[in-house]
């Protein structure tokens, strides 16, 4: 892969005039030797995003913002509302770089991240995608924390039985290319139907670097729509072949046999040897749809 990179970044955002001024500073900001593409697709917001993300444009264009990385280039879209996943389907289509991700508008970047991102490519040609840790902000109070814990080695079979561990990723535009871009009749699981494609054929990394950030507030799709979230997990599974029972249901029944605590404490063994033939049984319950067949 040429060096230097560019990096196209794709925002999405509709009536975020609280939080996108952070997520586009943590774009714009990000220092080291490649090319930023920054595309911010503004989905009919009624608020004052628009005027936001225009400021921005007349900084940058007027040389008043610091640049510190090789050149930035910002462009943005005013649009009627259509969906998160056609605003980003809109950004990719514009994007002209070599390695791609979306920021949601409420979300941030934190310092550095880019430049790990890019040595991380630059050093492996052959890679399709990244993920990373990721910093999980509380709007309530609640001490922040790396949230969840990625599967270091995680495939296409530990996403369909255990459900997606990350949140940050960068992939190169090869790869969505070849797996096709989001899926428009999804509005909630768009990225975890992305991964499926994408872990069915690509060659992927973990990189344990905590690349950003993920806000949690009260007004958030994950805070007000977790029923939803869950229906279209429940399409996917069907469609992919992943487990019946849902990773999430077991993991809240985990969480309440507390005698399981005791026993992984005093008896690790047995505990390991337990939770094996647990997740063989609930493994062996799954949809026949053939994953393959939805490249």
């Amino acid at each position: 892969m040429k060096s230097p990179l560019t990096l196209s970044i794709v925002t999405a955002t509709y009536n975020q005039s609280k939080y996108i001024s952070q997520c586009i500073k943590s774009v714009i900001s990000q220092e080291g030797n490649f090319y930023i593409d920054y595309i911010i697709i503004n989905d009919g917001s009624t608020d004052d995003t628009a005027s936001v993300i225009e400021k921005y444009d007349v900084t940058l264009k007027n040389g008043q913002w610091p640049v510190k990385c090789m050149g930035v280039e910002y462009r943005f879209v005013h649009r009627q509302n259509g969906g998160q996943a056609s605003a980003l389907n809109d950004g990719f289509r514009m994007a002209h770089g070599d390695i791609f991700a979306w920021m949601n508008s409420d979300d941030y970047y934190l310092p550095g991240a880019f430049q790990v991102v890019a040595k991380v490519f630059e050093e492996d040609p052959e890679l399709d995608f990244i993920y990373t840790d990721c910093l999980k902000i509380y709007a309530n109070g609640r001490p922040s924390s790396i949230e969840p814990r990625p599967r270091p080695n995680e495939t296409f079979e530990s996403i369909r039985t255990r459900g997606s561990s990350f949140s940050l990723n960068f992939f190169t535009k090869h790869i969505l290319e070849k797996t096709g871009y989001l899926n428009e009749s999804l509005k909630y699981c768009i990225d975890l139907d992305q991964w499926y494609r994408i872990f069915q054929v690509a060659k992927v990394k973990y990189v344990p670097y905590t690349a950003g950030a993920f806000r949690w507030h009260p007004l958030s799709k994950t805070a007000t729509s977790q029923k939803k979230f869950a229906e279209e997990r429940g399409i996917l599974a069907k469609r992919y072949g992943g487990n019946i029972i849902p990773s999430r249901k077991i993991y809240k029944f985990r969480g309440k046999m507390k005698i399981l605590d005791v026993m992984k404490q005093r008896f690790p063994k047995i505990y390991g040897v337990l939770k094996k033939i647990f997740y063989k049984i609930v493994d062996s319950f799954k949809y026949r749809n053939n994953p393959s067949s939805n490249l």
